[in-house]
């Protein structure tokens, strides 16, 4: 039996990206959390290659006197998160991505994947939400034919929660 081929999402505009101050529940945010006062859009202000998440898992060694063969077990995992964003200098209006993410400020990046990302928050999106603080933002020189952006490590302070549901 074929399997039939699965319908894939065009991902260009289709990836929202949030700065949330303040979320109770992560495996549940509300639509008033990542709507509120206070929350950010940041995705037309990160660059092309500018979002990078990533993860790593340790490997536990399961060594047996019985057995020739070495076993593994999932070990730790560590995620961390690098952003890049156009950074305006000479507009602060226009520059809410660095004014955001200033150093050491807490909050969280809620994202979404696969929704128009001018599309409004809605009970029963599946978002990943990162508890962070603001590292050092790192202004770039990109050099003739560009624009000034800035790159800043987002450190993550506590469980990632990938597919939360957000609640009504």
């Amino acid at each position: 039996m074929t399997s039939p081929l699965p319908t894939s999402v065009p991902s260009d505009g289709t990836l929202r990206i949030d700065f949330v101050p303040t979320i109770a529940v992560r495996t549940a945010p509300t639509v008033a959390e990542v709507s509120a006062v206070g929350a950010q859009e940041l995705a037309g202000y990160v660059t092309g290659d500018g979002f990078t998440p990533s993860g790593e898992q340790a490997t536990v060694t399961d060594e047996r006197i019985a057995s020739t063969q070495t076993f593994e077990q999932p070990g730790r995992k560590s995620k961390s998160l690098t952003m890049t964003y156009v950074h305006n200098p000479d507009d602060p209006t226009n520059n809410e991505a660095y004014l955001t993410l200033e150093e050491g400020v807490t909050g969280y990046i809620v994202t979404r994947y696969g929704v128009p990302r001018a599309q409004a928050y809605a009970a029963g999106d599946i978002v990943d939400v990162w508890p962070i603080t603001a590292g050092e933002p790192m202004k770039n020189w990109n050099g003739a034919n560009s624009v000034h952006t800035a790159t800043q490590r987002l450190f993550v302070t506590g469980d990632v929660v990938i597919d939360a549901v957000v609640a009504a």
